[in-house]
């Protein structure tokens, strides 16, 4: 997902009236880091640099996402378990599972591989997938970055 932190970056520093060195001491992200951001030379954004910037401008994750990623679709397919034969649904009462990995993969178009990977694996989960996973799961926008990221 081709994201804009760059623009937000650059727009909220020049809006804020801020140098670089503010925001370095107030995301905790090392200038290096920050001066790549600016540049445009992070390809992939992860959930906890995204929070960690839009947390120190003061931001709205819905905010910050509008801007980072104006081509996200939040339109959430529907989910719709396969069909079961008579035992599966007998069995149906005794499961209790909602949000699974399936039900999240259909519901945000991220892969199920995708999905185990940061489940069971060392993923790095990007930002707009958290986006969407909390879309999918009816959380309001930047609620699991706070339960995540928040110190």
């Amino acid at each position: 997902m081709i994201h804009k932190i760059d623009y937000y970056i650059n727009t909220s520093l020049d809006r804020l009236k801020w140098q670089d060195k503010v925001l370095v001491d107030s995301s905790g992200i090392s200038k290096g880091q920050i001066s790549k951001l600016k540049k445009g030379q992070v390809e992939r954004l992860t959930a906890e640099v995204f929070y960690q910037i839009y947390t120190a401008f003061g931001d709205s994750c819905s905010k910050a996402t509008k801007i980072v990623y104006p081509g996200l679709n939040l339109k959430q397919e529907n989910y719709n378990p396969k069909e079961r034969n008579a035992f599966g649904t007998f069995m149906e009462q005794f499961e209790t599972s909602i949000n699974s990995i399936e039900e999240i993969s259909v519901k945000t178009g991220i892969d199920e591989n995708r999905l185990k990977d940061l489940y069971f694996r060392k993923g790095s989960l990007e930002a707009y997938e958290l986006v969407l996973i909390e879309k999918a799961i009816g959380k309001k926008e930047g609620e699991l970055f706070e339960k995540l990221f928040e110190k």
